[in-house]
């Protein structure tokens, strides 16, 4: 007898939705279904294993309720890119989603929430600079509250910041304006000694993979993951000792960043900074899911050397 695969609706397909479907496409018995707006722009994705699915999260909930139920896995990769709201009229959707199958006789619902951050539950909204991050962390307390009532497990993966967001230039952490006369500026927020937790998108694709193959305890977790958690002060030094510049330190406290974040306070990447310099975006490698399995992750250095060779 054929057994049925399992159904998994994967929502989104940026720069994570992409790492995730690439790691767990390969699943044994496994269908999923990617849920992207236009699907016609996705249509290379698609495969014996991967159905493309158009959804528009803003539709009514009753309507997302329904598709939700259908599926005993859902994974939210949809990214910050949401208008405030959002993320908790998802998780009452998929809350009312595990109630009908429920009474369908379904089976339970695994719910992996947008959650691929930092700790909210340390973060909070950070007294009213992010409340997308406060809007985060209720959404933990409401699955804590009303999940398992509801036939919902959920796992929430904490990652810190994605690799890549470190060396962007907009974040101005690592500012390569004048690499060309081989001078670098690393900048600190908060204090040097200050530490951040990152994760490359392809390592939580392998990460996810694990948790759904049951190689670790999952169900009603927040778990930890990270490619590498270091402090400001390591990573200049990483910064020179990849590109062989002459590196400048300049730190931005915390009182700087408040100045700045004053002067235009609707800055989205400002109040991340402000965010950054606190508690809460920093554990110990040693803590993390992917150390309990023995996982060999992309660390800060790595990404570095990569990254710095292919731009030359």
């Amino acid at each position: 007898m054929t057994t049925q695969p399992i159904r998994i609706l994967l929502l989104g397909a940026g720069e994570l939705g992409l790492a995730v479907h690439t790691s767990i496409s390969s699943l044994p018995n496994t269908h999923i279904a990617l849920a992207v707006h236009s699907p016609q722009n996705y249509t290379h994705l698609s495969s014996p294993n991967t159905t493309l699915l158009s959804i528009d999260l803003t539709s009514p909930s009753p309507s997302l309720i329904e598709t939700f139920s259908a599926y005993p896995i859902i994974i939210s990769c949809t990214g910050f890119a949401t208008s405030p709201g959002s993320v908790m009229k998802l998780a009452h959707e998929i809350l009312s989603a595990g109630q009908l199958r429920q009474r369908r006789e379904m089976g339970k619902l695994w719910y992996f929430p947008w959650q691929w951050g930092v700790d909210y539950d340390v973060t909070g909204d950070r007294n009213g600079v992010m409340p997308l991050f406060g809007e985060q962390k209720a959404v933990r307390e409401l699955l804590r509250k009303e999940a398992e009532q509801s036939g919902v497990c959920w796992t929430v993966l904490s990652t810190g910041i994605f690799m890549s967001f470190l060396f962007e230039p907009f974040w101005g952490v690592v500012d390569r304006i004048a690499e060309h006369e081989k001078v670098l500026t690393v900048r600190c927020l908060g204090e040097w000694g200050h530490g951040f937790t990152v994760t490359d998108v392809g390592d939580i694709g392998r990460v996810i993979r694990r948790i759904l193959t049951g190689d670790v305890e999952a169900e009603n977790r927040v778990l930890y993951a990270a490619g590498d958690s270091v402090r400001y002060g390591e990573l200049a030094d990483i910064v020179g000792r990849v590109t062989g510049c002459d590196v400048v330190k300049e730190a931005w406290s915390v009182e700087h960043l408040q100045e700045e974040l004053k002067k235009d306070p609707d800055d989205g990447i400002k109040k991340y900074r402000l965010v950054f310099s606190g508690d809460g975006v920093f554990w110990q490698k040693e803590k993390t899911v992917n150390h309990q399995l023995g996982m060999g992750m992309i660390d800060v250095e790595t990404y570095a050397k990569k990254l710095f060779k292919e731009q030359k």
